[in-house]
């Protein structure tokens, strides 16, 4: 299996790294995309990979309430791609939800990433929280349409049209127990669709309130069979293709 999204840069694994990496082997996670969040997190997932090698580093700055400032930070962004083999520009998108940061900022921060990915041929990890509508537009503008939208929580008609463009979406442990997302996720094609952790976020069923890990996906896994009505294993092999075929694995 292959967590197309996660965050093991996170403070949270300081502790305890060798016993995640190795439940989530038990578990049968083959691939990870370990996804920074800022400068710091991004060049430490580099870093990362170097000493784990199914650690894949995605590098990006998330769109939180210090955008403005961060804007001048993607510089730092791009010399990171030399550093190692980058899989992903991300995590990076538009977040409204709180809206803590002017969204003006957002989208040029945004629009900055996207620029990078798309001189560098690599897919985009998108964040949209109550701003797909803006994010659509901004990636019709840009006219590049390579990624994934993670943790999807729109509705079926702007999954259509973000699939429509090009895109993945990817679904997480919200799967196991949102009925909205479970209804969405049963019309997609399944040569789109994507799982993930987001870990240490966002944790299945079982584990709510508890901190995420990449272990826990084989529930998101087997919530996703039981929806389509088809084998674990079957689904799995359908959903590594498509990331495999994503990320250039």
């Amino acid at each position: 299996m292959i967590d197309t999204h996660c965050h093991l840069i996170d403070p949270q694994f300081k502790k305890d790294l060798d016993a995640v990496l190795a439940r989530a082997q038990q578990n049968g996670i083959t691939i990870i995309v370990n996804a920074g969040y800022d400068v710091k997190t991004s060049s430490d997932a580099v870093a990362m990979s170097k000493k784990i090698s199914w650690l894949k580093p995605a590098i990006g700055i998330h769109p939180n309430e210090a955008a403005q400032e961060l804007i001048k930070e993607v510089t730092n962004i791009e010399k990171i791609l030399k550093q190692g083999k980058i899989i992903a520009i991300g995590e990076t998108g538009l977040d409204y939800y709180r809206n803590y940061s002017p969204r003006q900022a957002q989208q040029e921060l945004f629009r900055r990433h996207i620029d990078i990915a798309k001189r560098n041929n690599l897919p985009l990890l998108i964040h949209t929280r109550h701003s797909i509508e803006d994010t659509v537009k901004i990636l019709k503008e840009e006219k590049y349409h390579c990624g994934v939208f993670h943790c999807y929580s729109g509705n079926y008609e702007q999954a259509k049209t973000i699939i429509d463009m090009g895109f993945y979406l990817g679904f997480g442990g919200v799967l196991t127990f949102s009925k909205q997302t479970q209804e969405v996720f049963r019309k997609q094609p399944t040569d789109r669709i994507l799982l993930e952790t987001d870990a240490p976020f966002l944790s299945p069923a079982g584990h709510r309130g508890k901190r995420n890990e990449p272990a826990f996906m084989i529930e998101t896994l087997n919530t996703a069979a039981h929806l389509l009505d088809v084998d674990s294993d079957y689904l799995e092999k359908i959903l590594d293709q498509n990331a495999s075929h994503l990320f250039s694995f």
